[in-house]
């Protein structure tokens, strides 16, 4: 492999050059295909702009857009002027954007938008480095210099994505071999990128990830995640995120497949039985939504079709759990196995994606329910886990042995240990060099080498990591008992309409928890059964709905010890959001935010259980 994410590209862009290499929309057409050869042109015009603008080896410029080819372009195109490239989610607040931009010093910034302009410029005075801002799509409400004007920025600060190319391609004519000197001037343990860690509390810690870091993960892929060149992701999570970025982007450039890119969470569907991808990168909550739309339609099929569908899942779970076990499957279950495929499985599999055959979930546990309906039915959907600081998955189940409840065995390039306190920690080829410019949390992260993770884990007897929740995380109830809450709302996650789910109990006799759920799809239900209901706000209010969820959460939490089930609870008339500061920018919630926000929701649940223990 290259020594470099620059060299890596533009050796696939030599290799493949006629061969897809994105498909994406523009407004209302279809899907669009651009070429590697064309790709390769395209970023190549931006290094030369951007190093036309002034950006030099070393020096940081950043990327705040939503998942789009430009952003891949936008990030090649730093990386081969032999620069950092700085992501920011698009949904950071104007406080976290204003860090991020000094703290790296960055130099440029591309932007998709208006909107995201916007709160560039409000904050623009505050901004010590920055020179240029590159737009991906014009203004539609205002020109470029009345945004300008209204913000007092220099009119020449802001440019089209175009722009840069015409620049670029100027630049290219007189120094011809300017982005091959640098591209090749950079070496593997060269930063190549800050991922500024979203967190719980506190301000954002920029992750230093070197070329020879991400490397080392992308060079492990293949034997864990097999994908060859007529394979095509659909990308929809941010590039912002390790896990997209290194699994999604820089993988996508080692095996030469195609990239097709959704337009948003909300046309997933329809972008998926457009571009029909074999292979996804998702979160949990987005398969679960798959898996409850499949069930909603097989619980509207003829008892007879339930019956039938119901053995054939109970046959996949019994082959799924042999194999798990790396035991022998008899000539019957084999017999049984392709009854089910027969009669079952090609058709669930049709009804979700005809082609989608591999699923990688990681950023949240998944729910085990879930993860085990995909396996059953022949969709390897692999759970792994991994961190920004180690480059993304340092985990991954493996196709043929997954263990659903488990994150898999470690990948070759990083050793893993549990400590006494049970905490996970890491080191090796993809363990990140530390925080940019932050000596103090660098040196609390690391011992003698070995990365602290703050997750709690255990190991079963083949390797495979068990993640039980994270270490500031755990509830001590009143009798002293230690409760993992993440294991607790992944089970409540799987409640009918559960979007999210986040329980409290610390120095408590019992747990209450706050959900939130899917609002439409509520209303549909209560009106199936002909509850009446003016509205959401009075649907959560009906005693018949609550006893309702109270029953599935009752029948969903069997598995779950005495102590850990949850025995009231507060249905919210709103979804958790990063707008409103309840959930980090990769959607983890912020359990101090809401414990405070919600504080005397959370005190009278205690109150009508009568569960209150005094405070703390």
């Amino acid at each position: 492999m290259r020594q470099s994410l620059a060299a890596l590209f533009q050796n696939r862009v030599a290799q493949s050059g006629d061969n897809p290499a994105v498909r994406y929309k523009e407004g209302k057409e279809g899907y669009r295909s651009m070429t590697w050869a064309e790709l390769g042109q395209l970023v190549d015009e931006l290094s030369f702009g951007l190093i036309a603008m002034g950006l030099e080896p070393g020096s940081c410029a950043a990327i705040m857009a939503n998942t789009s080819y430009q952003w891949v372009a936008a990030d090649l195109a730093i990386l081969c002027a032999g620069a950092v490239s700085v992501p920011i989610y698009p949904t950071s607040s104007a406080k976290d954007i204003e860090h991020i931009l000094n703290n790296s010093g960055s130099r440029i910034i591309f932007i998709q938008n208006e909107v995201l302009l916007a709160k560039v410029l409000k904050i623009h005075k505050n901004l010590q480095s920055l020179s240029k801002i590159v737009l991906f799509n014009a203004p539609k409400k205002k020109t470029i210099s009345e945004l300008a004007q209204e913000h007092d920025v220099a009119p020449e600060t802001i440019v089209m994505l175009e722009q840069v190319q015409e620049v670029g391609r100027e630049l290219r004519q007189n120094n011809p071999d300017e982005v091959k000197r640098r591209v090749a001037a950079v070496k593997a343990e060269d930063l190549a990128t800050i991922i500024y860690t979203s967190g719980t509390t506190g301000t954002p810690k920029g992750v230093m990830l070197l070329n020879s870091n991400i490397l080392a993960v992308v060079g492990d892929c293949p034997a864990i995640i097999p994908i060859a060149s007529d394979d095509t992701y659909l990308s929809f999570l941010p590039l912002s995120h390790v896990f997209e970025r290194v699994c999604g982007e820089f993988y996508w450039l080692l095996n030469g497949s195609t990239l097709a890119f959704a337009e948003g969470m909300e046309h997933l569907p329809k972008n998926m039985q457009e571009v029909q991808p074999t292979i996804m990168l998702v979160v949990p909550r987005l398969l679960d939504k798959i898996h409850a739309k499949v069930v909603s339609g097989i619980q509207g099929a003829s008892p007879r079709a339930q019956r039938l569908i119901q053995w054939a899942l109970a046959v996949g779970r019994d082959v799924l759990l042999h194999r798990a076990e790396s035991k022998p499957i008899r000539p019957a279950l084999q017999a049984k196995h392709w009854l089910a495929e027969k009669l079952v499985f090609k058709k669930l599999r049709e009804r979700i994606g005809k082609n989608l055959r591999l699923i990688v979930s990681g950023g949240a546990p998944g729910s085990a329910e879930t993860m085990e309906f995909f396996n059953s039915i022949g969709i390897n959907a692999l759970e792994g886990y991994g961190l920004t600081e180690t480059s993304a998955p340092t985990n991954v189940n493996r196709i043929g042995k997954v263990k659903i409840g488990s994150v898999g065995p470690v990948i070759p390039s990083v050793e893993m240990k549990i400590a006494e306190d049970g905490e996970i920690m890491f080191k090796g080829a993809s363990v990140c060099a530390g925080y940019f410019k932050d000596e103090e949390h660098t040196k609390e992260a690391f011992t003698d080498g070995w990365f602290h993770t703050g997750d709690i884990g255990n190991l079963d007897q083949d390797g495979y990591l068990k993640i039980t929740d994270r270490k500031k995380d755990l509830i001590i109830n009143s009798a002293g008992k230690n409760i993992a809450p993440q294991k607790v709302e992944s089970i409540l996650r799987t409640v009918s309409f559960v979007s999210q789910a986040v329980v409290f109990g610390d120095q408590r006799k019992s747990l209450v928890a706050l959900l939130t759920l899917e609002e439409q799809a509520a209303m549909e239900f209560a009106q199936s059964r002909g509850w009446t209901a003016a509205n959401y706000e009075e649907l959560i209010k009906m005693p018949q709905f609550k006893r309702y969820i109270k029953n599935e959460m009752a029948d969903k939490s069997h598995q779950l010890a005495e102590y850990e089930q949850v025995r009231n609870f507060a249905l919210l008339p709103h979804d958790f959001s990063v707008e409103n500061g309840e959930l980090t920018a990769t959607m983890k919630i912020k359990r101090n935010v809401l414990k405070q926000r919600y504080n005397e929701t959370v005190e009278g649940l205690y109150r009508e259980a009568g569960a209150y223990a005094g405070s703390r």
